[in-house]
């Protein structure tokens, strides 16, 4: 399975030296795993550059090193954060996170990853994954305490999460962060394929552009219309040579792969983020003295897509619902 393969790519190539490959394209005995791991990336990517004698040796560099990069980033990542109804109440963070210890239960239990996780692994008591949320600040008026005064009206900036998704779970810490490091991965290659079809597409629909009014050109009736013709040519083809990025042939492909691979921190970013929230999301000042609430939180960048809070998290098998009441009416189950 390519999934298996990529784990394995990763458990050997980031631990290799990093040394140059020779002059046969071998990365001392990981060169085997190397070169599997270019044909993963050409299959991916555009097949068609097989036909490029050399492509093997162009691109074990830039693979090695965007292999290293997401491994240091996903390993910088902090350790587990654990998701259950009890940390809902001890755990300022997954207080933050979630709207309540139900919502906790119904993300996990509707992942079918999970699901399919804990079907093929019976004793394993809990799952480790990636559990990625979209922040959302908001200004708004709320009420604040100030000794024994309660001001009302005061403008508060509220913290919410939503659009939570769990990614890549595992039976252990170690599978999870392994699993993620495989899906950025991915998905920096699936951004390769998106904007190589992207760039092509708008170049052959420039190219069509100046093609019809060529020959539009030729038959113009009469001076004026030949005048606008040329004016219309001129800015198709200024369009054409300002695209960012032309992949007229195999070579031009393999060098935007390699510009893209050879880059990652480019198109995967990592950044931490701190705040001060009260068990209500909101925002406190600097200033204020509550104690236990301060959060950290983890934004991971892949590509042009907006930034997601991401953390590890760790959620036991036995809070998660029954399928068939789950899928009936969850809220039952909750209210026992």
């Amino acid at each position: 399975m390519i999934t298996a393969f990529l784990h394995e790519a990763f458990h050997r190539l980031t631990r290799a030296p990093a040394n140059a490959p020779d002059e046969e394209g071998r990365w001392g005995a990981c060169g085997a795993t190397l070169s599997q791991a270019v044909e993963h990336v050409i299959d991916e990517t555009y097949p068609r550059l097989r036909i490029v004698p050399s492509y093997g040796q162009r691109l074990s560099g830039p693979v090695s090193s965007a292999f290293r990069y997401i491994d240091t980033l996903v390993e910088q990542i902090p350790e587990a954060l654990s998701c259950n109804r009890a940390a809902f109440v001890n755990d300022i963070r997954v207080n933050a996170f979630f709207s309540g210890p139900g919502q906790i239960q119904e993300v996990f239990s509707q992942s079918t990853e999970v699901r399919d996780l804990f079907r093929a692994k019976p004793d394993a008591p809990e799952c480790w994954a990636l559990l990625c949320m979209r922040k959302t600040e908001r200004r708004q008026f709320g009420m604040q305490l100030n000794g024994d005064e309660v001001r009302k009206e005061v403008m508060q900036t509220g913290v919410s999460f939503s659009d939570h998704q769990v990614v890549s779970p595992g039976c252990t810490e170690e599978e999870a962060r392994s699993a993620l490091k495989c899906c950025v991965f991915n998905s920096l290659l699936a951004y390769i394929r998106r904007r190589s079809k992207t760039a092509k597409e708008q170049s052959s629909e420039w190219e069509n552009r100046r093609r019809v009014l060529r020959g539009r050109l030729r038959f113009a009736r009469n001076q004026t219309e030949a005048l606008r013709l040329e004016e219309e040519i001129r800015e198709v083809e200024q369009q054409l040579a300002g695209q960012s990025l032309h992949l007229h042939t195999p070579d031009d492909h393999i060098d935007f792969m390699t510009d893209v691979l050879s880059n990652p921190q480019q198109y995967v970013a990592r950044e931490n983020i701190s705040m001060r929230l009260n068990r209500m999301g909101i925002k406190l000042d600097d200033d204020n003295t509550t104690p236990n609430c301060q959060v950290t939180l983890c934004e991971i960048r892949v590509a042009c897509h907006e930034p997601r809070v991401a953390t590890l998290v760790r959620f036991p098998r036995e809070e998660l619902l029954p399928h068939q009441d789950y899928l009936r009416k969850a809220d039952l189950f909750l209210a026992v």
